[in-house]
């Protein structure tokens, strides 16, 4: 039996990056990186795996690709375990849009640290093999969460009726922008996940576009032939509920909460042992 698990953080273990803004005011890089490194370990030891063996995608080559640099989009890469050995402590540098694990690689996670845009997670569960992608907004106008199903289809021989797929918390209903979001290109996409709301405000009306991305991705899925029984969604809306960080709601655009500024963790990892090995290993221990 394969037990993968799809993990999210919350703000509970604190910021899950380097990001020096989401410190306090002159930290060095090294208080930094020995803040961040009990923060994952915290974590780890809650969700029982190591937090030194977490990795995540920089995604350099979908970045170069939106900047018209003609860099492939959709790319991948697999965490081995030989990865793991030249990389003990994790987040290393890594330039592919898409990770991969396999069971073989027990206690390695692979994620992303997030506010407001979800991961998608996608995993074969009869072959062992799952699939993760930050989906930010513009990467969904370009189709990333069907590229994920791509990675592992075209690449390791899975069939889309084995696919699961996972889709972290992100911001929900109240997301919105005071003009035509930039990042929707695919009109077709987009129709029915952007709603134009006229607010009334002390100056007159103000026409608001609010976001589903989930609606989004759910549009894109069923597209690549994955039924709505395949699909589970965290409905927890980054931006209104206190346990998750958002950007949206710590800007001065928005809500203006610096209690929100920061990043959490979604991701996955195959467990060291299936569940019911554990409880036999804690008898035959005790």
């Amino acid at each position: 039996m394969v037990n993968l698990r799809n993990i999210e953080s919350k703000n509970k273990y604190g910021n899950m990056n380097g990001d020096a803004s989401f410190y306090p005011e002159g930290w060095t890089k090294k208080q930094i990186q020995e803040e961040f490194l009990r923060h994952r370990l915290a974590f780890g030891k809650d969700f029982g795996f190591d937090g030194h063996k977490m990795f995540m995608a920089d995604q350099k080559d979908s970045s170069e690709y939106l900047r018209g640099k003609g860099t492939k989009i959709g790319t991948h890469f697999e965490i081995t375990e030989d990865y793991v050995r030249a990389f003990p402590n994790g987040w290393s540098d890594i330039d592919e849009d898409i990770l991969v694990i396999r069971k073989e690689t027990p206690g390695v996670v692979i994620g992303h640290p997030v506010s407001d845009c979800p991961v998608v997670m996608m995993s074969d569960l009869k072959n062992g093999i799952t699939a993760i992608a930050h989906c930010n907004a513009k990467l969904v106008d370009e189709k990333l969460p069907m590229m994920i199903a791509d990675a592992l289809v075209d690449n390791y021989g899975c069939r889309e009726n084995d696919l699961y797929v996972y889709v972290s918390a992100c911001a929900g209903p109240s997301w919105c922008y005071d003009q035509f979001p930039g990042f929707a290109k695919d009109t077709k996409l987009w129709n029915d996940a952007i709603a134009v709301k006229n607010i009334k405000t002390k100056d007159g009306y103000q026409s608001m576009f609010y976001i589903d991305i989930r609606h989004a991705i759910g549009k894109e899925l069923k597209e690549r032939k994955l039924n709505s029984e395949q699909i589970i969604y965290n409905m927890d809306d980054t931006i209104t509920n206190p346990n998750y960080y958002s950007n949206s709601a710590s800007s001065e655009k928005g809500r203006n909460d610096k209690t929100k500024a920061g990043r959490h963790f979604a991701g996955a990892f195959y467990e060291e042992f299936p569940l019911r090995e554990k409880i036999k290993e804690r008898i035959i221990t005790r």
